[in-house]
């Protein structure tokens, strides 16, 4: 991804640093304060379904509208692997929400909700554009 491209959606989005965060594994996420400012900003809306509900997973599908038209489609999952919270329905949602905010506005990064609650050694770097903007 163009570091150019990334700088714009950050100054256009109006983010500071509190909105992403810099890993030291090396790589950065959006948080989810920087997700809800480009949802707002972009006039994104986004709606939730269920897709699956049980003790030990769920997986939320959410679709991105801009202008009424639909954008994007992703899904959000947490699951006893990869979610340690016990408010799996509420991170499902989260990891959602990032994940078509962030193939909506064309990002190939992760958010905050994609990494949290995720085992160190799960976690691969190899195709996750680093979004090192000069962060003022």
């Amino acid at each position: 991804m163009n570091r150019e491209i990334l700088k714009k959606l950050y100054e256009n989005n109006s983010l500071t640093k509190t909105d992403v965060y810099t890993d030291k594994r090396g790589f950065t996420i959006i948080t989810r304060s920087g997700i809800e400012k480009i949802e707002r900003n972009q006039n994104i809306k986004v709606e939730y379904e269920m897709i699956v509900c049980e003790k030990n997973m769920v997986v939320i599908k959410a679709t991105s509208y801009i202008n009424d038209e639909p954008q994007k489609q992703t899904y959000g999952s947490a699951t006893d692997e990869n979610c340690m919270n016990k408010f799996k329905v509420e991170v499902a949602e989260k990891r959602a929400l990032a994940r078509v905010i962030i193939k909506t506005t064309g990002l190939d990064a992760l958010g905050q909700a994609e990494v949290e609650d995720q085992q160190k050694t799960k976690i691969v770097n190899s195709s996750v554009t680093k979004l090192n903007v000069d962060i003022k």
